[in-house]
């Protein structure tokens, strides 16, 4: 027991993800590293006292491992975040001129199973005229997050697309935005408004021929902050909402209410789902959606992963297995509050799926767990459709 209460200790050290004792860290630091430290002890007495021989070995060992992987790297972020938000409060740095979105620099590219082709922002509404795009179809717009491009986007685009092509129902393009959310993180995160600004002007135009109903934005990292001031700004200029916009663990650091930039929330469209799999460290905290889904809890360290960076590529990818064929149900999700509380049984009510099959209706913060590798979905039968499969490939 001493050692489990040490463990417990340490562990309130990083209480601040611990998805049973939640700081908000959405305004930057709450708490003092001293005074975590100085209250460990206490905390740690509380938990056992509280808790005992409810947690279970899985939700314990899961607490302890993110503890020792994720906790330096977090603490450093809301650091991060906090010196960021005053920092662009102030208006203390100025990016240079040739880093502020152009226009000119910003495209779109229609991905087909076997084709990439480039359209200028400015003549977006001209894709209706190819013959690979189908204006009957749904359009799905993504964007990559931060030190990526269309083409150097970690596959977000690339898995997406595929996917997305399997499925043969929509046309799926990815935003180009070029070298402008390559540069320094402050100077990246405040281009995600012009970029948003710019990408909300264009759908003005592709609506002309393309009904608002089907379009669905979606990002990471970055890429979500960028679709989130798309929508906003799309509402304040026609009045209309974009019907659905999904986060896949929208960037966190430099993104606080109130303040300069603001994220990607449940009042920017019709429909705003996230998922979380790296809060607290990239992704944002706070559930801000309709509905929000927190994998593996409140932890920022994934099922499988030893580091973050492998954490915050996860959630787009549970939401690329969902979208083949087959897979739409694999990732059941229930109200809750934390992961232990799932693993008690304790979380009542049905489940529902989380990403492609979403009910547009569905509101509230979700807990699931899953698998450590593909097929990542808990759910998925002997029938799953590996993203490994030729499905939505080009087979030319």
């Amino acid at each position: 027991m001493r050692i489990f209460q040490f463990l417990l200790g340490f562990a309130a050290i990083s209480a601040c993800y611990a998805d049973e004792i939640p700081i908000d860290g959405s305004h930057g630091i709450d708490i003092s590293f001293h005074d975590l430290l100085q209250s460990a002890g206490d905390i740690a007495t509380g938990l056992v006292e509280s808790l005992g021989n409810q947690l279970t070995p899985s939700y314990f060992f899961n607490f302890v491992g993110n503890l020792v992987l994720g906790f330096p790297v977090q603490f450093a972020a809301q650091i991060v975040n906090s010196i960021c938000a005053t920092v662009l409060t102030e208006d203390a740095v100025q990016p240079n001129p040739a880093d502020v979105p152009d226009v000119e620099d910003i495209s779109i590219q229609l991905r087909t199973a076997c084709d990439i082709k480039e359209y200028a922002l400015t003549q977006l509404a001209t894709i209706v005229d190819d013959p690979d795009f189908d204006s009957s179809k749904r359009v799905v717009i993504a964007s990559s997050g931060w030190l990526t491009n269309a083409n150097k986007s970690d596959d977000v685009l690339e898995g997406l697309g595929k996917a997305y092509n399997c499925r043969g129902d929509t046309n799926f393009l990815g935003i180009d935005v070029g070298r402008y959310i390559e540069t320094l993180y402050t100077w990246s995160s405040l281009n995600t408004r012009r970029i948003g600004e710019l990408l909300a002007i264009a759908l003005v135009d592709l609506n002309e021929y393309v009904p608002l109903q089907n379009i669905h934005l979606m990002g990471h990292s970055l890429g979500a902050q960028i679709m989130a001031e798309t929508a906003r700004y799309y509402k304040r200029l026609t009045g209309k909402g974009i019907p659905r916009v999904t986060g896949f663990d929208p960037a966190g650091p430099c993104f606080n209410y109130g303040q300069k930039l603001t994220t990607l929330s449940a009042s920017d469209a019709d429909y705003v789902d996230i998922i979380h799999s790296d809060p607290g460290i990239a992704g944002q905290i706070s559930p801000t959606g309709d509905a929000d889904f927190f994998v593996g809890g409140r932890f920022p360290i994934q099922n499988g992963c030893f580091d973050p960076v492998c954490s915050h590529q996860r959630s787009w990818q549970y939401y690329v297995e969902s979208v083949y064929p087959g897979n739409e149900y694999d990732f059941p999700a229930k109200r809750c509050d934390s992961l232990l509380h799932l693993e008690q049984g304790r979380c009542v009510g049905p489940s529902y799926p989380m990403g492609y099959a979403i009910p547009k209706n569905l509101q509230g913060v979700f807990i699931l767990q899953v698998n450590p590798q593909e097929p990542y979905g808990k759910n998925a039968s002997s029938s799953f459709t590996s993203t490994q499969s030729k499905c939505g490939a080009c087979e030319n």
